[in-house]
């Protein structure tokens, strides 16, 4: 109940949630302030609201409600084998420009598995993991070296310079800095992973760009670029086709700061029932199909 209030905020919304009486919720609320022995609630303009107290027991209410719907899910899982929903999240790229064929693969083996995908960006996904919100998530970083999580090198990536044809650095064999300085950008936003690349290969090679714009999706800002709008860093996957075509160029950089990898992660602290273990051994499977055809 803690956890849908701090949703919520209103006690009709609640108890519709829970298909009680509003004055049952009232009822739970005030119990559960009298067991703890603190305030825990705050009413201010017809909304509930959590005390600082509350907030701290709403950290641990979070992960019982999501280790109770684990627990659930491994009994259905051990019940009907192969059968259940598994939640995999991820962040822009590999959603847009990799998890669609996987998916495909993933109904042919799994035909009986309900998959929920959820987009965020990195850091976000990666939360979601260790909190057992989600069951495995997908994000491109340059690197993934978290203890608490098990992470997977899918498929390389790069970050390079992306611009229209006719711009004057698409002659330019060698991007230097200082060809950089004066051009307007055309940003991702401050969380993304890309972003942040970008920020740090900026700030090592003393470029001061200037923000043309910043826009939230690599689609929107590829439209931007063919409308001649500036230039930007762009991954190579999300690219393909557009360089593919001749409607874009892609320049690298050269820079070890802009090689980053797709990863599949997930937590170590999570119980691995039969469904979870078969989707591990197919994205396994799959960094090592792709790993081969690297080698060839």
């Amino acid at each position: 109940m803690l956890v849908l209030l701090a949703e919520y905020k209103k006690l009709t919304a609640v108890a519709n949630k829970l298909k009680i009486k509003q004055p049952s919720v009232t009822f739970h609320m005030k119990k559960l302030e009298q067991s703890i022995g603190v305030p825990l609630f705050i009413y201010k303009h017809r909304m509930v609201l959590l005390t600082n107290e509350g907030k701290a027991l709403l950290h641990y209410a979070t992960r019982i409600v999501a280790l109770s719907e684990e627990a659930e899910q491994v009994l259905t899982d051990y019940l009907q084998f192969k059968k259940g929903k598994i939640i995999v999240g991820s962040s822009n790229t590999p959603a847009t420009y990799f998890l669609p064929n996987l998916l495909g693969e993933m109904r042919l083996a799994y035909p009986d598995v309900n998959i929920v995908i959820q987009v965020n960006n990195a850091p976000q996904i990666i939360d979601l993991v260790k909190k057992l919100e989600i069951d495995f998530g997908l994000v491109a970083e340059h690197k993934v070296s978290d203890p608490e999580l098990v992470a997977i090198p899918m498929v390389n990536d790069e970050l390079g310079l992306v611009m229209d044809p006719d711009h004057p650095l698409a002659l330019v064999d060698t991007i230097e800095a200082e060809l950089l300085q004066n051009e307007l950008w055309i940003l991702r936003e401050q969380d993304s992973a890309s972003r942040r690349m970008m920020e740090l290969w900026a700030d090592q090679n003393h470029i001061e760009y200037k923000d043309g714009l910043e826009l939230g999706t690599t689609e929107a800002i590829k439209r931007a670029i063919q409308c001649r709008l500036g230039i930007s860093i762009l991954s190579r996957l999300a690219v393909e086709d557009e360089v593919r075509s001749g409607q874009l160029i892609f320049k690298s950089l050269n820079s070890e700061t802009m090689s980053r990898s797709l990863f599949f992660i997930y937590s170590r602290n999570r119980f691995i029932t039969p469904i979870l273990q078969e989707c591990i051994h197919f994205f396994q499977n799959h960094a090592l199909k792709k790993c081969s055809i690297a080698l060839q």
